[in-house]
């Protein structure tokens, strides 16, 4: 039943996405308006703490004008630890999460929050709207005043930079691998470790470790390989004996020593 109220009232990006499609109703050109804002120089990544996102993008009509948008992570430690508990989120050999699939799933599922600081995004209702209680998706503070002017039926649910920044959310998966590592890091080690008890799962080292001792006692010496029966042996070499009996040593004939006499060099200096 909690589970149930909590996803009625906090929406995630993809809950925004869905609801801002009906925006065409109100701006049938609202696609070629998000275009101007990538053309014009997009946005980028300038500042992140523990749950907080902050960007800058770009006005898109202004040359020189650049807006601070926001995306505020909800309930981060809850959301991680229930997803390092799946196991379709780990690597193959169950050692560790895979923070790449762990990143992506938990862009799509965690509730978020979002802000930026164009008019447009107060005036045409955008506040309001994630205002509501059944999103609860402004960051910052709640708006209490509706569009009724501009926006009455409440189409759409974000400005074309926040759009933008939606849009391009899914291309930050290292960005936001490397996030978790950095924020959150000791947690997911805790967790991992809790899974691997609750599941049973070992470390291949040492799984592979156990294997081998339960096959080889401690020591037992190593067989040597069994040569085959068809194998033909190598003949066997004659071993040379260990003790030789010693030949007579040949005395060189004595000769006697040439010296030179005063004034005469040796024989070889000449060559």
């Amino acid at each position: 039943m909690l589970d149930l109220l909590k996803k009625i009232i906090e929406a995630t990006a993809n809950d925004i996405r869905r609801k801002h499609r009906s925006i065409k109703r109100l701006f049938p050109d609202f696609d070629n308006k998000t275009k101007g804002v990538e053309d014009k120089g997009g946005l980028r990544l300038v500042d992140q703490d523990d749950n907080t996102w902050k960007f800058k993008v770009h006005s898109g009509t202004k040359s020189d004008v650049w807006y601070d948008d926001f995306i505020h992570f909800k309930n981060v430690k809850p959301t991680l630890e229930r997803m390092v508990w799946d196991k379709r989120l780990w690597i193959a050999d169950k050692s560790r999460i895979d923070l790449r699939k762990l990143a992506k799933e938990f862009m799509n599922k965690v509730d978020i929050q979002l802000n930026c600081s164009c008019p447009a995004d107060l005036y045409w209702g955008g506040q309001y709207i994630r205002s509501l209680g059944k999103y609860d998706a402004n960051f910052t503070r709640r708006e209490i005043r509706p569009p009724r002017v501009r926006n009455p039926k409440q189409y759409g649910m974000v400005c074309k930079h926040l759009d933008r920044l939606l849009k391009a959310l899914p291309f930050y998966g290292s960005t936001m691998a490397r996030w978790i590592k950095d924020f959150y890091g000791k947690d997911i080690a805790k967790w991992e470790q809790e899974t691997k008890e609750k599941y049973g799962w070992v470390e291949p080292a040492k799984k592979e470790l156990m294997r081998r001792k339960e096959e080889k006692p401690e020591g037992e010496p190593e067989e040597e390989p069994k040569k085959s029966e068809e194998e033909p042996e190598e003949p066997k070499k004659p071993k040379k004996a260990k003790h030789e009996p010693k030949r007579p040593r040949r005395e060189k004939p004595s000769q006697a020593e040439w010296k030179p006499d005063v004034g005469e060099a040796p024989e070889e200096e000449y060559f």
